[in-house]
């Protein structure tokens, strides 16, 4: 690995299985082409929640009912975030940072020594989220989402209890396909909500499942 000449960082210090599991976890977002805004939505979490752990800035591991749901997200098994750690140490110390390169977002994380220069253990380039799609597409994305959501609607989807965006994410994406992108469907449920307005759809925070939408 790289090492990078010696500076000052507070750092992280986490297990280094906290490590290895934001690793393969951010590997399989930027793979699936998830923000990590998109990630927090389909796991019901808040905006910042998946930014938070990828920054290593907070000691926030996550629980095993965080990495089931990603393991439904990303269609495979919650083994396949973990591996053999054995001869690693207990714990690591690691400062992540971010910065912008052109149209690509570019991840890296240091591992901190307190007696020799910081170690880069891995970089990451991720599609700037914001200019992946052209003004036609966004527009386009929007309406099929807009519209797959009104079917939903008028079929009684959100009146059989509340449906993780997880769930409505994947009906909409069986029935039209990867026109519908997380997003913009985000932004379509955001229409719906209101229920002091009188509108079609609420939000809240379910005990087991983050946030869920169910119909007024």
């Amino acid at each position: 690995m790289t090492i990078i000449a010696k500076r000052k960082e507070k750092g992280l210090k986490t297990t280094y299985l906290n490590f290895d599991l934001i690793y393969f976890i951010q590997l399989k977002r930027i793979a699936s082409q998830f923000s990590q805004e998109e990630l927090s939505f389909l796991m019901g979490r808040k905006k910042g929640f998946i930014a938070d752990r990828e920054a290593f800035k907070l000691n926030k591991e996550l629980w095993l009912g965080d990495v089931s749901a990603m393991a439904k997200i990303f269609d495979c098994h919650t083994v396949d975030f973990f591996r053999s750690i054995d001869g690693k140490p207990k714990e690591i110390k690691l400062c992540a940072l971010q910065s912008q390169k052109g149209e690509y977002i570019q991840h890296k994380v240091y591992q901190l020594h307190e007696d020799h220069p910081m170690e880069l253990l891995y970089m990451l380039n991720e599609m700037d989220p914001s200019k992946r799609y052209h003004e036609n597409e966004q527009v386009a994305f929007r309406h099929h989402s807009q519209i797959e959501l009104s079917h939903l609607l008028m079929e009684g989807f959100f009146d059989a209890g509340p449906k993780t965006p997880l769930a409505i994410f994947t009906m909409c994406r069986n029935r039209a396909g990867h026109l519908i992108k997380v997003g913009f469907l985000e932004q379509a449920l955001e229409a719906y909500l209101g229920e002091a307005k009188g509108l079609a759809l609420k939000r809240y925070k379910h005990k087991d499942l983050g946030f869920v939408y169910e119909s007024v």
